[in-house]
């Protein structure tokens, strides 16, 4: 064995290797091994999905009207659309529609602003749309919509917007009655008044919704979901007039489920929109009569517009289903509109998108109704009830029948509900038509019920079978592991149907809340077992073996050190150079 030759007094002894830097990154390797355990698991391409999220925002519709018809043609001027919205976010988008237009629509400009009152906006609030990679106008071809870029603007559920497009035409007008908020336009050739905060050139008010058939939201505190409400004149607000004082605007039923929305915190709120239109049926039925009403504004039927005005709309997840009567009024019969019920259930499904179906609402008395009619109509109505065809049922026309206050004749509607007609309920009516329905059925939060226009006895001799029946799972929702799929269940009103009924939980979509974060030290190291065993005991013999090297190293220096300090004093020199 070779021995090293010490070095002379007076020459430099080579550096020793300290066990400083050895021990440092011994001990930086164990760090970084605890540093992987105890970083939270990231799921696969959860940074893309983050990256996605930064650009491609989860969109979701706060207000939609359904296109249903044509108005004379115009040119070279502004229509103001008031829209109110029922979920807000950080950002909104606009949809315009020329789906009857004769001619390309060409819109010169567009903008959004906040309602103050009637065609006026709040001052500072106008903020201008584009088009296309950030054009001020756009031209929109017949038959098809235009959706506008988005827009950072914050907005709020319960406010209104009011949406200006200047047209310069001509173009015959696409529209579509609506009986809630109003629209303003100016006259003909009095040009482009979209940034206009007073209104006052927007002489023209109207009912009819004009080109702007939908405004979408992204960024807010709400999921992105949203409910459409497929429907015909009882649902688009038709003749409704408020039986009492207490009304300060007539509003159909799902305007009233989406103002209990409203009532929620933010994050439990889902979008509601009413895509009805006022004559519509659901099949496509081919008669005079028909014809008749669908050239006065009646729109394409439910099985063909489905598509366009719910099923393609961001964020839909859930359908209300409340169309039919209208194709038995026009001659169709049960067979035929339980066929155009299926098919919206199979469009729907294939869109994972989960349907509730609502019962044809009580229409006794009615102009032109027949007993041949009625009998059709409690056909399709024992269908809907029995079938177990929709995931859920809502049975409004048990809500708005005639079975209070000791009466007993579920078909026809319950008086103070009667707006005149005896089809269509006036305020009362369509507030407890909204009151009925448990809003954890849409995904949301379980929401009160709106203050009843009018009080209600039920009449205790009239059966009143389930208002909610809930069958099976929605499509887009997947049953509890611990439950599995869950099994009919009815709930019914107890005392009145003006509140809203005990809430039905079973197709309510569930969540998850992930366990608070351990900060104990034994559920520490309990967690990290259960995950990365081996990275643990890897750090631990490193920060071991990074010790024992330090502690060695140290006491042989200190050895050495004592050993030549003794050598050097007994020759009376000095000590090693340090």
């Amino acid at each position: 064995m070779r021995w090293a030759r010490a070095p002379r007094w007076g020459q430099r002894r080579p550096a020793r290797r300290s066990a400083g830097p050895v021990a440092l990154a011994l001990l930086g390797v164990a760090s970084l091994a605890l540093a992987v355990v105890a970083a939270p698991a990231v799921p696969a391409g959860a940074e893309a999905m983050s990256a996605t999220a930064l650009t491609s925002p989860a969109w979701v519709l706060s207000w939609g009207s359904a296109m249903a018809w044509r108005q004379a043609p115009v040119a070279d001027l502004t229509v103001r659309q008031v829209v109110p919205l029922s979920v807000g976010g950080d950002q909104v988008r606009v949809q315009l529609s020329n789906l009857f237009g004769d001619e390309p629509l060409v819109v010169g400009a567009a903008t959004v602003a906040v309602q103050q009152r009637g065609a006026a906006v709040v001052p500072g609030s106008v903020r201008s749309l584009s088009f296309g990679g950030g054009a001020a106008g756009v031209t929109v071809p017949v038959g098809g919509v235009a959706e506008s870029g988005p827009l950072a603007y914050p907005v709020h559920a319960g406010e209104s917007l009011e949406v200006s497009v200047y047209v310069s035409g001509p173009d015959l007008v696409t529209a579509h009655y609506d009986a809630g908020p109003l629209s303003y336009s100016s006259l003909s050739y009095a040009g482009n008044l979209t940034e206009d905060t007073s209104g006052v050139g927007l002489v023209y008010g109207t009912t009819w919704a004009r080109w702007v058939s939908a405004v979408d939201v992204a960024g807010g505190a709400t999921p992105p979901e949203a409910t459409v409400v497929l429907g015909d004149s009882i649902s688009d607000g038709f003749n409704i007039h408020c039986p009492t004082s207490l009304c300060d605007l007539v509003t159909p039923w799902p305007d009233v489920l989406a103002e209990r929305m409203r009532s929620l915190p933010a994050a439990e709120r889902v979008g509601v929109a009413d895509e009805s239109i006022t004559a519509n049926t659901l099949t496509l039925v081919d008669t005079a009569k028909a014809a008749d009403f669908r050239a006065g504004g009646g729109g394409p039927p439910g099985v063909e517009r489905v598509d366009m005005d719910a099923l393609e709309q961001p964020g839909v997840n859930r359908l209300v289903l409340l169309l039919g009567t209208n194709d038995l009024w026009f001659g169709a019969t049960a067979s035929q509109v339980i066929a155009g019920m299926r098919q919206i259930l199979a469009d729907a499904a294939a869109a994972h998108v989960g349907v509730i179906g609502v019962t044809l609402l009580p229409r006794e008395g009615s102009q032109g109704w027949t007993a041949s009619d009625e009998v059709q109509l409690q056909a399709v109505n024992h269908w809907i009830l029995t079938s177990k065809a929709f995931p859920v049922v809502l049975d409004l026309a048990a809500v708005v029948g005639d079975v209070y206050d000791g009466a007993c004749n579920p078909n026809a509607l319950y008086p103070p509900y009667n707006s005149g007609d005896f089809l269509h309920p006036d305020q009362a009516g369509q507030i407890a038509m909204a009151d009925a329905v448990p809003t954890r059925l849409l995904g949301a939060g379980a929401a009160p019920p709106v203050r009843p226009l009018v009080a209600v006895t039920p009449t205790k001799a009239c059966a009143h079978p389930p208002v909610v029946l809930v069958n099976h799972a929605f499509p887009a929702d997947s049953p509890s592991p611990t439950t599995g799929a869950p099994t009919t269940t009815t709930t019914a009103p107890t005392t009145t149907t003006t509140t809203a009924p005990s809430t039905t939980t079973t197709l309510a979509p569930t969540t998850t809340t992930p366990p608070a974060t351990e900060t104990s030290s034994t559920g520490l190291v309990a967690s990290l077992l259960g995950r990365d065993a081996w990275v643990l005991v890897l750090a631990l013999v490193v920060i071991a073996l990074a010790v024992a090297i330090a502690i060695g190293r140290a006491a042989g220096r200190r050895g050495r050190h004592r050993q030549g300090a003794g050598s050097s004093r007994s020759r009376g020199g000095p000590g090693p150079p340090t």
